[in-house]
């Protein structure tokens, strides 16, 4: 047990000075830096701190790239008495030079150039291993350092559009090396994971190296793939690591994507968001039974404050884990708007008392004099207690469960973002009158920033200069994600921006280009369009990072799925990682032969609505194969999932060749498996799209995979839901080739577009294809939708539902006449084992598919997929 007088530092030493041959730090490549080495970098570099000037209360800016050399500044800065500062390196200059005039430090270690904005207010300037033959002789000692000087500056975002310094003491470092160091086991080997930002990078570097323990140093490229991860976690045998909820989500999901569990992990411990077994995170921890989970709360004003280590029986673990106790010196008090106490099992806003708080915001005391409160409840003069902004409630066992915010705070990858200051950022840039912004579910469960703007009157400017300007004014994870251009901000009772209207705001959906071949050679063409896909936008130019338009490490891995299919050949993930832009992917793609020749896979998917993919809805085409008939129906749905259209990419197939409907939901179904390896799987389709969801879902459960949702829109494998009578006896293909037979011949007298409305009734078109025919559609597309229907149609009227074990909701038209209802819906019954949930939507068999019916069925759809979510994130509690 650490002396409780001991400065977080001084541990380190002691290791050094008990091991001085262990070894420290190691890099993942090879590289090993000894205790004793680690002891003389440092005390070199502390030597010549103090000989220009640093002290206790002197920061020291640090911008350096993840290396030995960052923990031998952060370990000298400490050891001279100095503030710590690290600066985050996605950092534009004007951010950064900002943060350097509000800390006032004489001092940058930095390992790059820098901007000159930044060197005039900087006095020296200085690489770590650099400044060791400029130290002045007779370097002066460093004063007595007490627990109340600070030990660090941590930025964060400010609500008055700069960015704020969190400045903790050492009492408060001391405190949380010391809990850590009697939590759990001492001398672990631990990775560095977590951004220089963060104040959990303490605990990486001082609870590791302050108990003998060894910190491997991961590159940017290995933080950011999942896989690669993993190889250094088994390749180093790390023991210990601090992850995010979103990277402990990734890296379940690579593991199980490749088998691989690190059997020497015996801790990981998770913070900044509230953290959800998935089905993946459980069979982690399930492959690792000597392996603790511990889940922290904690702002970076008082660092940690709760923390609970989740039961060893990992069958008992709710789908939200509370928060848990506080821990030492920390003292959580839940407290209504007038700081009373809320009743046992309210909620109430999470207010810390203690020695835990920092000192406040570095020279912002009226920012500090909102936050940090007198403490009523405690007896200590002059005690305060920090206003989170946090929603909280206790259970009945004294555990804290985390609600969410009370304030506008947003929150994103575990990043505070401050709306005010991403919304003054925004007002800057040319074009925009206004704008507001928010947190939405774009992806893998990953909240991302979005943009409303208001433009000026002629002027609206294209999300990429935007970006751009944005770029150079914020961090990169305060760049928004998406941009919605509106007419007006919406505005509440109290005249501040509605957030609650802005989240129902349409976001851009994805131009639709159709089929795109790579023909043995990887063009820009190809790779924009699959982006599009992807990401549910087009608002990226060619030369743009991946990651800054709305990209993550779970998109990033449906990318490489779609390009390893269109290029005949297996893609790793790191592909995009190390080409983030399309002029580098399609580089790349072009540069390495194919293995097989390049073809476009049958089955595509097309991003609807954005959302979260913990939460993924999968629509399944009608006979065209092509997905307009659903754009409304996505846009109209509430729920927080992201609506995937499935799309027969294929097109029709040569006579003799056309694959059966069973075929067909193969070809989905491994599309699907490849893009969300794991279930549970939310599948749903109208008409044709219909039965191949329930094919598809069919095949998921017989493949061992959970169906959660499967929702049949007026449709049916067993009756045709038009005519109510077998597939086979419909009177449609028979139309179909009729009017086939017509466009070809109108092609062959050179007519390029082709009015085909007075070749076919309004209802039996309409009822086939979801829509009316457009006047002069182009004759190649309109033959190709034919044939795809027809070709559908036909494998419709082969194919024999086989039982359906699961349950199913149907949607079922109202304008369907009640004996034709009642045995449609017995024909169902026959096939689906489950139960068969029967909800009526007003309108015919086309009509719930257009307003004003649509929203019905939107609400219809949002309900039933509402009460699976409450049962997925039932805790027991």
């Amino acid at each position: 047990m650490p002396d409780a007088g001991a400065f977080a530092h001084s541990l380190v030493r002691e290791s050094a000075l008990a091991r001085p041959e262990a070894v420290a730090l190691t890099d993942g490549a090879g590289s090993r830096v000894t205790y004793r080495e680690l002891l003389e970098r440092w005390e070199r570099l502390a030597a010549t701190l103090r000989a220009w000037g640093v002290g206790p209360e002197v920061p020291v800016a640090v911008r350096l790239e993840r290396s030995p050399d960052l923990v031998v500044a952060m370990l000298a800065i400490l050891e001279t008495g100095g503030v710590y500062a690290p600066i985050d390196d996605s950092c534009p200059d004007g951010r950064f030079a900002a943060i350097v005039e509000d800390l006032g430090a004489p001092v940058l270690l930095t390992d790059r150039e820098t901007p000159q904005e930044v060197s005039r207010r900087i006095s020296r300037i200085a690489h770590p291993r650099e400044p060791a033959g400029l130290m002045a002789t007779g370097a002066p000692e460093t004063p007595a350092l007490h627990p109340d000087n600070l030990a660090y500056v941590i930025s964060t975002s400010g609500s008055t559009g700069r960015p704020k310094g969190v400045a903790m003491t050492h009492r408060g470092l001391n405190r949380l090396i010391r809990w850590q160091a009697a939590d759990g086991p001492a001398g672990l080997s631990t990775v560095s994971f977590t951004s220089t930002g963060f104040d959990v990078t303490f605990q990486e570097v001082l609870g590791t190296l302050g108990t003998g323990g060894r910190l491997c140093m991961v590159s940017e490229e290995a933080r950011r793939d999942p896989e690669q991860l993993l190889a250094v976690l088994e390749k180093e045998g790390i023991e210990r690591v601090f992850l995010p909820y979103v990277a402990l989500g990734q890296l379940a999901l690579a593991a199980r994507r490749t088998g691989r569990y690190p059997s020497s992990l015996r801790q990981v411990v998770t913070a900044g968001e509230q953290v959800v077994i998935t089905d993946a995170v459980a069979e982690f921890f399930g492959a690792l039974p000597h392996c603790r989970l511990d889940n922290h709360y904690g702002p970076t004003e008082t660092h940690l404050v709760t923390s609970l280590t989740l039961d060893e029986d990992r069958g008992t673990w709710p789908r939200t884990p509370p928060i848990g106790r506080d821990v030492d010196e920390a003292v959580v008090h839940l407290l209504g708007p007038d700081l009373t106490p809320v009743a046992p099992g309210e909620p109430g806003e999470i207010h810390v008392g203690g020695t835990v708080l920092a000192r406040g915001y570095l020279n912002a005391p009226a920012q500090t004099a909102d936050r940090f409160l007198p403490d009523p409840f405690s007896t200590e003069p002059g005690a305060r207690m920090y206003r989170t902004g946090d929603l909280g409630r206790l259970d009945a066992g004294g555990l804290l469960h985390f609600l969410g915010r009370a304030d506008d705070q947003m929150k994103v990858r575990g990043y505070r973002i401050e709306p005010a200051e991403v919304e003054l950022a925004l007002s800057r840039c040319p074009g925009v009158r206004e704008a507001a912004v928010g947190v939405r579910e774009l992806g893998d469960g990953i909240r991302a920033l979005v943009a409303y703007v208001v433009a000026e009157q002629g002027a609206r400017p294209s999300v990429s200069p935007l970006s751009a300007s944005l770029r150079e004014m914020l961090p990169s994870y305060m760049v928004p994600a998406r941009f919605a251009f509106i007419d007006a901000i919406p505005l509440s009772s109290t005249g501040k921006a509605d957030r609650r209207k802005l989240a129902e705001v349409p976001l851009p959906e994805p131009a639709d280009h159709g089929a795109v071949r790579l023909d043995g050679e990887a063009t820009a063409d190809a790779v924009a369009a699959v982006w599009q896909r992807v990401l549910g936008h087009d608002e990226f130019e060619r030369d743009e990072d991946f990651f800054d338009v709305g990209g993550d490490s779970l998109l990033a891995a449906w990318v490489v799925t779609e390009l390893s299919q269109l290029a005949g050949r297996e893609i790793e993930l790191s592909v995009i990682l190390r080409n983030t832009t399309v002029e580098e992917l399609a580089a790349f793609l072009a540069t390495e032969p194919a293995t097989s020749p390049a073809r476009r896979p049958d089955s595509e998917l097309i991003t609807l609505k954005p959302g979260s993919a913990g939460n993924v809805l999968y629509l399944f085409h009608p006979l065209g194969g092509e997905l307009l008939t659903y754009r409304e129906l996505a846009r109209r749905m509430e729920s927080p999932v992201r609506v995937l259209g499935v799309r027969w990419a294929a097109g029709p197939a040569e006579p003799g060749h056309e694959p059966s409907l069973a075929a067909m939901a193969r070809s989905h179904h491994e599309q699907l498996r490849a893009v969300q390896p794991e279930g549970p799987y939310l599948l749903a389709g109208w008409s044709f799209g219909g039965v191949l969801a329930l094919e598809v879902g069919r095949l998921l459960r017989e493949s061992g995979q959970e169906v959660a949702f499967l929702g049949l829109i007026d449709a049916n494998p067993v009756l045709d839901p038009l005519t109510g009578v077998l597939p086979s006896e419909t009177p449609y293909a028979a139309l179909l080739s009729q009017v086939l037979e017509e466009v070809d011949r109108r092609a062959a007298d050179g007519e390029d577009s082709v009015d085909i409305s007075e070749l076919s009734s309004d209802r039996d078109w309409v009822g086939l294809m979801g829509g009316a025919p457009a006047a002069g559609v182009k004759a190649a597309h309109l033959r190709r939708s034919l044939a795809m229907a027809r070709q559908s149609m036909q494998a419709l009227a082969a194919y024999t539902a086989r039982p359906y074990g699961g349950d199913a909701d149907l949607f079922q038209a109202g304008a369907t006449g009640p004996g034709a209802r009642a045995q449609l819906e017995a024909g169902l019954r026959g096939v689906v084992g489950g139960t068969v949930r029967v909800h009526e939507v007003p309108g015919d068999h086309t009509g719930i598919l257009v307003s004003p019916h649509v929203t019905v069925l939107a609400e219809a759809i949002d309900a039933v997929l509402e009460n699976i979510g409450k049962g997925n994130d039932s805790d027991g509690s």
